[in-house]
């Protein structure tokens, strides 16, 4: 016989034990198909230009699915976005690309530790930022230069204009893995540094545009409307690179060759490659599941204005979205999702 103080004791636990087996097993069974609103912040991007705009307006279809949904935009840079959602400061991120990934998990500068496990996949976004090299036709002919090989074998000292340090998918998965990759030195092209401008995309257009600058290495859709506008009042040339070349500096990070048809550009006479980089939707692992769950429900349900944000987005489907290139995991919220849809098993 059980002593009356222990019998209430045992009885007491195993009442407990399954209550939380049952508030388990609600969780697990929570219906998120309904329409209450949720809460979340997105970061990491500047305060102006086309990450704003694609933003703001997957947040317009996140709200409009759930009707008083506090979605909010934290301008900052992509490896900052990381770094906030990690710690919790942030939820969302739409901007992930390889070099940003990687450099968290490996816990490598500006990331002072391992940030693995700590931020997750929920969906692809597009695989268009597009990497754009150009020089002004007066360098070029004054250096006897058409390609990344003749600025290799050359080595003439040029005026750069690259992204800002923090923007690891803009400099260490465009200018750096193709100087790499050519066999360029940053250091001794540049007169240790003295020649390069880092800044955002627009200040290094207004470079470009006001003769401050020789060649110009960054990010954009193809065609973008500000180059074209430089090329009206300077002229350009493409920095030529073969694509056996260009196939082996995108196979280092996991990104793609795209081929710049003739005449993309007016000053693009003959089908160049670069390579194109893929950003992804991230998120913090302690957003809820059904914060993600819902978020990436309304985006799937209306893909046909996901198409209709930007240029970039007109190949995005549920389907490709869904595929994952990233070394992350998937977030519970995003796999309850796919796996309700048909998309993983």
């Amino acid at each position: 016989m059980i002593p009356a103080g222990r019998g209430m004791i045992a009885t007491a636990a195993l009442t407990l034990a399954l209550g939380a087996t049952g508030l388990m097993t609600g969780a697990a069974r929570a219906d998120f198909n309904d329409k209450k609103a949720i809460s979340y912040s997105v970061d990491g991007a500047t305060v102006t230009g086309y990450m704003k705009v694609v933003t703001e307006s997957i947040n317009g279809i996140v709200r409009e699915a759930y009707p008083g949904t506090d979605a909010t935009y934290k301008p900052g840079s992509p490896a900052g976005g990381i770094l906030n959602m990690a710690t919790g400061k942030s939820d969302f991120a739409f901007n992930g690309a390889p070099a940003e990934i990687v450099y968290a998990h490996e816990g490598k500068a500006p990331f002072t530790s391992s940030l693995k496990g700590k931020f997750l996949f929920v969906m692809m976004l597009h695989n268009d930022l597009i990497v754009h090299n150009i020089m002004t036709k007066e360098w070029a002919e004054k250096n006897g230069v058409k390609s990344f090989e003749d600025i290799a074998a050359k080595k003439p000292y040029m005026r750069l204009a690259v992204n800002q340090p923090a923007n690891l998918q803009s400099t260490v998965n465009m200018y750096q893995n193709l100087f790499q990759e050519f066999g360029i030195d940053e250091k001794q092209v540049t007169n240790n540094g003295a020649g390069t401008i880092r800044a955002n995309t627009a200040t290094g257009l207004d470079a470009l545009r006001d003769g401050k600058v020789d060649i110009l290495i960054n990010g954009g859709f193809v065609p973008t409307a500000e180059i074209t506008d430089v090329a009206r009042g300077r002229e350009l040339l493409w920095i030529s690179g073969g694509k056996e070349k260009m196939d082996s500096a995108a196979k280092r990070w996991g990104i793609s060759t795209y081929k710049v048809a003739k005449g993309a550009y007016p000053f693009v006479t003959q089908d160049e490659y670069t390579n194109a980089i893929w950003n992804c939707v991230m998120v913090g692992a302690h957003v809820s599941d059904e914060t993600v769950y819902k978020f990436t429900k309304a985006l799937f349900e209306n893909a046909d204005r996901m198409r209709r944000i930007h240029p970039s987005l007109e190949a995005w489907t549920p389907t490709e979205a869904f595929k994952n290139s990233t070394p992350l995991d998937i977030h519970p919220g995003a796999a309850r999702y796919y796996r309700e849809a048909g998309l993983l098993k």
